[in-house]
């Protein structure tokens, strides 16, 4: 009986292929949104610090200029954590559809196995019956042989 060769091999490496490439994308989507999100944290710290550092000087006292850089910083702080924060969702949306491509071609990949070990299956149970027929054939041939003594 010839050895096992699975007809789809090359179709199963090729998926095989696209699921690593889609855990490397995976993986670099969920890097970009952990940079955004260290990001987003980062300035809210900052314009915390900053709040902090406002009162402070409140308490002991500030002149109005600096009062006014105060507090244009921190709404220019505020705008940045609003546009980061629209990152950070779009970044996650991102994460999403690549886990979407992820599940997907595992999916592929899956199938294609488990036809792969259904023709295996078949395989070996043809096998078998071809091995069950050359014990047949001998045990008749030497049954013929002996009879015919």
């Amino acid at each position: 009986m010839p050895k096992f060769k699975f007809r789809m091999q090359s179709v199963l490496s090729i998926k095989e292929k696209v699921e690593d490439l889609k855990k490397n994308e995976f993986g670099k989507a969920m890097a970009a949104l952990a940079e955004a999100q260290r990001v987003m944290v980062e300035m809210q710290q900052a314009r915390e610090n900053c709040i902090e550092d406002f009162r402070n000087g409140i308490s002991g006292g500030i002149d109005p200029a600096a009062f006014k850089r105060y507090n244009l910083y921190l709404e220019k702080m505020k705008l940045a954590i609003k546009r980061q924060a629209f990152v950070v969702e779009q970044c996650e949306v991102f994460v999403e559809q690549k886990r979407q491509e992820l599940v997907e071609a595992m999916r592929d990949r899956k199938t294609l196995e488990t036809l792969r070990d259904n023709d295996y299956e078949e395989h070996l149970t043809e096998e078998k019956k071809q091995e069950q027929k050359i014990v047949d054939e001998i045990v008749s041939y030497r049954g013929s042989k002996s009879g015919s003594k």
